[in-house]
């Protein structure tokens, strides 16, 4: 009978090795390129805060400074997921004893609503000039994004073959979708005929180009369209967009419409209804068109006729 040899566990000198291991397995589990970047993002800003929590007894105390600071209960989530998944990883492989954030609860974050009229909306879609190329790509890209609340990393993602035009139809492939699960979304009339014009000007070899690309052909990246959102548009709507705030836009919208749930959730692609209820909040001009429908005391003063007006003494106003 042969011995069996025991594989050592790893020894990492350094976090960033430690790190790059941990994101080999991270892209070995299917995780997309913006997932991975963002644990590289969170995970290298708490060892650079924290260099001495790398093999040292402090790493509890450091986890816990850089939790304990003051920031929006958002930003506190932010650090907590990617962090723990980290250590819960680094466990695995023997380099720590036990997860520092374990036991430590996420806290409640109220949801971000985005307040963009739809008068603003109508004139944002009028803004691209449409007598160039980088007008109809920002026209078609504006549609479809407050068409179908399809995520800014999937949207630029998308390549002709993924355009189904006569059943106005756009399939989110696996390996773009944010789940790593490939969905359909329908677009409405006008959202398939700007995106029908916009491949109709693209010369032929840009076949392998995706839909949305720069002016040569070549990928065209979130920060650019952010920037466009911003500086190119925003500045003269007066407001301020981002590619994220268009999927808010649309999801809002959609319930406010009378959209089914269900639906919504499947056309944003989340994984579980709780994403897709965070859209249910209700803005303060919501919550004041519904008390002005419901209120009962509306009600009754409406069925009840106009009060009637007596003479009142001198010091009833007071009381």
């Amino acid at each position: 009978m042969q011995n069996v040899i025991p594989l050592r566990k790893p020894c990492y000198e350094t976090w960033e090795d430690a790190l790059e291991a941990f994101l080999l397995w991270r892209t070995a589990t299917g995780l997309s390129e913006r997932t991975l970047k963002d644990y590289r993002v969170h995970v290298a800003r708490f060892f650079t805060r924290y260099p001495e929590a790398w093999r040292t007894s402090t790493l509890n105390a450091c986890v816990y400074r850089y939790l304990g600071e003051n920031v929006a209960p958002a930003t506190f989530n932010i650090r907590r997921k990617y962090l723990k998944v980290f250590f819960d990883w680094a466990r695995e492989e023997g380099l720590i004893h036990q997860n520092p954030i374990e036991g430590i609860k996420a806290r409640h974050a109220e949801p971000r609503i985005v307040r963009i009229a739809p008068d603003v909306l109508l004139r944002l879609l009028d803004l691209p000039d449409t007598g160039t190329f980088a007008g109809l790509r920002d026209k078609a890209l504006l549609l479809l994004q407050l068409d179908t609340g399809i995520r800014p990393g999937e949207a630029l993602q998308l390549y002709p073959c993924d355009f189904n035009p006569a059943g106005l139809e756009v399939r989110i492939r696996p390996e773009v979708s944010k789940t790593r699960r490939a969905r359909t979304l329908v677009i409405s009339r006008a959202c398939g005929q700007s995106l029908s014009r916009l491949l109709a000007v693209r010369p032929e070899a840009w076949q392998g180009s995706p839909i949305f690309c720069s002016d040569y052909g070549e990928p065209y990246r979130i920060n650019s369209w952010g920037y466009r959102l911003k500086k190119v548009y925003g500045q003269r709507l007066g407001v301020k967009i981002s590619p994220y705030d268009l999927r808010h836009c649309h999801a809002i919208m959609f319930l406010r419409n009378h959209g089914n749930l269900f639906a919504l959730q499947r056309e944003m692609g989340h994984s579980n209804l709780d994403m897709t209820k965070r859209y249910l909040a209700l803005s303060d001009d919501d919550l004041r068109e519904a008390h002005s429908k419901a209120s009962p005391l509306n009600s009754l003063l409406k069925t009840g006729g106009k009060p009637r007006l007596r003479s009142l003494k001198r010091g009833d106003a007071r009381r």
